[in-house]
């Protein structure tokens, strides 16, 4: 399907056709705070926000989820999701997450039948980025504000439309459905605002740093580089002020570091998968009393590191999108931006043979 359009005063009737289909998710706000929730009339749905406060991760790794019980007498895989679902209106940065989560979730070797069927009954739509934050450095990091990477279809807003174009074939198949209220005259420019989005990002400061704009930050070798930093004081340094709250990591759209716990029913037990974080000092705790990472530096290393040098050598990218929650919501201000701009400024030590 080419290239269309929809008005945006015909925007309450797609809606409502998608709902009567689909469950229909979106960017909401609730409490001053900009989700991705349950989208129950178009009134509700926000497409002049910059970028939500919660990622669309928990959508498809819930914070908590039962995944399988045992009655006492036998092993009962907890009920696949079957809600058939279309998320409306989330950035890309957010979409590139849902493909760097694919790489562990949806692998040849591994497939994890919760998050694949989610992501299988999902029809993911974006809205490109007109207005990225002082806060954004998806450009730097592979993606960009207009990324096409885990979308479905692709919109971006032109005033009084949205233009839109169909990525995966579940997308041509989503516009072909609602094409009633699509048309193709007078398409615009993708190139052009994509370019006037990367400028913005290059011209605005950041929050802590005014001469540093988020595209000017280069990590190409970073990796081989952190290679050679395994020991280096610098963790110690960097990791003066962090708290170890964790907030980065539950707020960041890649995480997907978890727990599995046993909760006792009346007739047995069920095996939960809960959120956990390499930020916390009980992470690597073992049960003999040892914990290898006991200081908050090895943990903030490991963080770093795992992002990446270990994502990057496993799956060739490395695991940041560059959608910036992490340093809009330190408690303390640590821009990992910067953190990564003092790595790469720290002379190597020689590797060790």
């Amino acid at each position: 399907m080419a290239d269309s359009k929809i008005a945006k005063n015909k925007i309450p009737e797609l809606i409502k056709a998608v709902s009567a289909d689909y469950t229909l998710y979106g960017p909401k706000a609730e409490a001053g705070i900009v989700a991705l929730g349950r989208i129950h009339s178009a009134e509700e749905l926000m497409l002049d926000y910059r970028n939500s406060t919660i990622s669309a991760k928990e959508l498809f790794l819930p914070r908590a989820e039962v995944v399988y019980e045992f009655d006492g007498q036998k092993f009962v895989d907890d009920k696949l999701p079957d809600e058939k679902r279309v998320i409306f209106g989330i950035r890309p940065c957010d979409c590139r997450a849902l493909a760097l989560l694919d790489r562990n979730f949806d692998t040849d070797e591994v497939k994890d039948p919760f998050y694949v069927t989610r992501r299988q009954n999902t029809i993911v739509v974006a809205l490109g980025c007109n207005q990225p934050l002082s806060s954004c450095f998806c450009t730097a990091v592979g993606g960009g504000p207009f990324g096409q990477e885990g979308a479905d279809v692709l919109m971006g807003d032109v005033g009084d439309s949205l233009l839109a174009k169909a990525i995966t074939s579940k997308g041509k198949d989503f516009l072909a459905r609602y094409g009633k209220f699509f048309s193709t005259a007078g398409s615009g420019s993708w190139d052009k605002q994509a370019k006037e989005a990367r400028d913005k990002m290059s011209a605005a400061p950041t929050l802590i740093k005014p001469a540093f704009g988020g595209s000017e930050l280069n990590i190409e070798n970073l990796k081989s580089h952190l290679d050679n930093l395994f020991e280096d004081e610098i963790w110690e340094t960097i990791s003066c002020k962090c708290l170890g709250c964790g907030a980065c990591s539950y707020l960041c759209p890649v995480c997907y570091c978890f727990d599995l716990v046993d909760e006792k029913t009346a007739s047995g037990i069920k095996k939960i998968r809960t959120w956990d974080c390499c930020m916390f000092s009980m992470f690597t705790h073992h049960a003999s009393g040892h914990n290898p990472r006991s200081a908050n530096f090895a943990r903030l290393r490991q963080k770093i590191m795992h992002k990446f040098n270990y994502y990057t050598e496993r799956y060739g990218v490395n695991g940041c999108v560059g959608c910036g929650r992490c340093i809009r919501s330190c408690p303390v201000n640590l821009d990992i931006r910067q953190v990564l701009e003092k790595i790469a400024a720290a002379p190597s030590a020689t590797k060790e043979k």
